[in-house]
């Protein structure tokens, strides 16, 4: 149980609700019942310190410099700083890499605590910086479905992600093609003209995408009729860091998961067929049973060891500490 006489809020650089910080940060906030706030590029960190006079401070994705700002000053008044993280760019590419790559590092070295979403990721922050880490993963977003039981002989897809994830959804859909397997992939994020150009490019012979913008009602109502959901991933640096709520989310919808070999979330490599996207299509119509026997032990295990409750009872022993 949270000690109530410790006064936090949580703040948050963007008005606009982030799968990471909506899941890594604002439900377990909302769940502890704590105060949160949008901090702007002009926002007057004297003022907000003044006002609030918080004992600790949980800080989101890292989106511009006032961050930097208020974690120095609230470190100079005896305040505790946790951050977030998310995207780190170890080996930035390009000018905005850089930028985010910076500005995480600025918060970092000024926090108390740095919370990553899994192992491999704190030892990838501790290789690359030196600094220390907490592990507290992201919780299941959306609602509970019933397990499907009922294995489809043409079974229809689900992918769903933001733009961030195009590149591994396209490494996907080929190997989906190169096996000439005529399926539907109903994929479910925000949509933009140079994506959809993109896919027409493709000219897939065996696939027929479906486009739905990105909304947690539309998501749960595809997720509904759909029999399985690809997670294909990339393995690299970039994609290490990041949070496996995606995995998490598609077991906790009790839909079968095909997702990419990685040398990441192996935690949840039981419960799902892991390899070529293509090649998990064939294995499913092959093994009725086992695919069973993987959904109903998937959703079990993410309930057990992602629901909110668990999650902000995590963020609850931590808080408490400091």
């Amino acid at each position: 149980m949270f000690n109530n006489k410790i006064k936090v809020i949580w703040v948050f650089s963007t008005p606009y609700k982030i799968p990471s910080d909506i899941v890594g940060c604002i439900m377990p906030a909302d769940y502890l019942k704590m105060q949160k706030l949008y901090l702007s590029e002009t926002h007057d960190i004297f003022d907000l310190l003044n006002t609030i006079r918080p004992d600790i401070i949980v800080i989101g994705k890292c989106f511009h410099s006032n961050v930097i700002n208020l974690a120095v000053e609230a470190s100079k008044r005896g305040i505790k700083i946790i951050s977030c993280f998310n995207d780190w760019h170890f080996k930035p590419t390009n000018t905005k890499q850089e930028k985010k790559f910076m500005l995480n590092l600025q918060l970092a070295k000024q926090s108390n605590i740095n919370i990553v979403k899994s192992v491999d990721a704190g030892n990838l922050l501790k290789q690359n910086t030196g600094l220390n880490y907490e592990v507290i993963p992201d919780c299941i977003r959306f609602k509970s479905l019933n397990v499907n039981t009922n294995l489809s002989n043409k079974p229809s897809l689900l992918w769903f992600g933001s733009s961030s994830n195009h590149d591994t959804l396209f490494k996907g859909l080929f190997e989906i093609e190169n096996k000439k397997i005529y399926t539907t992939v109903n994929i479910v994020t925000n949509l933009s003209p140079d994506f959809s150009d993109k896919l027409v490019k493709c000219n897939f012979k065996y696939i027929k995408p479906i486009l739905t913008p990105f909304s947690d009602e539309n998501l749960v109502k595809i997720a509904i009729t759909s029999s399985i959901i690809i997670i294909p991933f990339i393995d690299d640096h970039i994609r290490l860091v990041k949070s496996s709520n995606r995995i998490i989310d598609a077991l906790n919808f009790g839909r079968f998961v095909i997702k990419s070999n990685t040398t990441f979330n192996l935690q949840f490599d039981d419960f799902c067929y892991v390899g070529d996207i293509g090649d998990g299509l064939e294995w499913y119509s092959k093994n009725p049973k086992i695919v069973k026997s993987k959904i109903a032990a998937g959703k079990q295990y993410v309930t057990n060891h992602y629901s909110i409750h668990k999650i902000a009872s995590e963020w609850s022993q931590l808080l408490n500490k400091l």
